[in-house]
């Protein structure tokens, strides 16, 4: 999805042979490995680092609660959005396609219908994810610190869809990053676990990532043509400017 900072994917990548993000994946990757490692081998550390005062009342943690809603918040904003698999949503980003026939507008409903399906289906198999942690969590097998962790996980995975293989691919229906259905999903995803951790901190991020699900949802039922390249000119194939993530269609 591609949906946190790892700086926008460029086709000059590709022309050399590397996969998209490559660099961004190694750093989050390697992040991934080494706070676990930390986590299983001296699990003191990761709550001592966590809540390590900084200047008088402030916190690590608040740093990084502070860059979160900073993320988030930008999101939901038209001009902070650089990649078109996000800011489709908005009309000044919106290219409306040459010759749209009537053909064309059943091709969109026949495409929003599938890829609706699979959104439907996407939310389903989070849930059941969502679900079984909350037992873990139940029974006493999820620690705080292996929450964090989790979400870290997950912000890795964000990146492993875009560099390695994204089974939303699949299970959404779409061809790419730039055409996914259900691209700003990802932080509500991504930061669903911390709803087991109750504070004004943790659920005021979930919160905010509702709310941007809210907002991609209702543009989305509103103004379906921006979302799908036989409409919405900028997310063709050969008006694409980042790497493709997909398999390219010159058309």
């Amino acid at each position: 999805m591609g949906l946190f900072p790892g700086g926008p994917v460029k086709r000059g990548d590709q022309a050399k042979g590397k996969p998209p993000g490559l660099k961004a994946f190694l750093i989050k990757a390697a992040l991934v490995v080494a706070v676990g490692l930390i986590a299983i081998f001296r699990p003191d550390i990761p709550p001592a680092v966590f809540t390590f005062s900084l200047i008088g009342p402030v916190k690590v943690y608040h740093v990084f609660w502070a860059l979160a809603v900073s993320i988030l918040v930008k999101r939901m904003i038209p001009r902070f959005n650089k990649k078109i698999s996000s800011r489709k949503i908005f009309g000044r980003f919106y290219r409306q396609a040459e010759n749209i026939t009537p053909k064309r507008d059943e091709q969109l409903r026949s495409l929003k219908a599938r890829t609706d399906r699979g959104a439907v289906r996407s939310a389903f198999y989070w849930l059941l994810l969502v679900g079984d942690m909350a037992l873990w969590r139940l029974v006493g097998m999820l620690s705080d610190t292996w929450i964090y962790i989790i979400v870290l996980f997950f912000v890795f995975m964000d990146q492993f869809c875009v560099t390695v293989f994204c089974p939303f691919r699949w299970l959404a229906g779409g061809k790419c990053c730039s055409t996914c259905r259900i691209n700003n999903w990802g932080y509500l995803m991504a930061f669903s676990p911390l709803i087991f951790i109750p504070s004004f901190w943790t659920w005021s991020i979930v919160a905010l990532s509702i709310i941007i699900a809210i907002q991609w949802e209702y543009l989305y039922h509103r103004f379906p043509e921006r979302f799908y390249e036989t409409h919405n000119a900028a997310l063709m194939c050969r008006n694409c400017t980042v790497e493709c993530t997909g398999h390219r269609k010159l058309r």
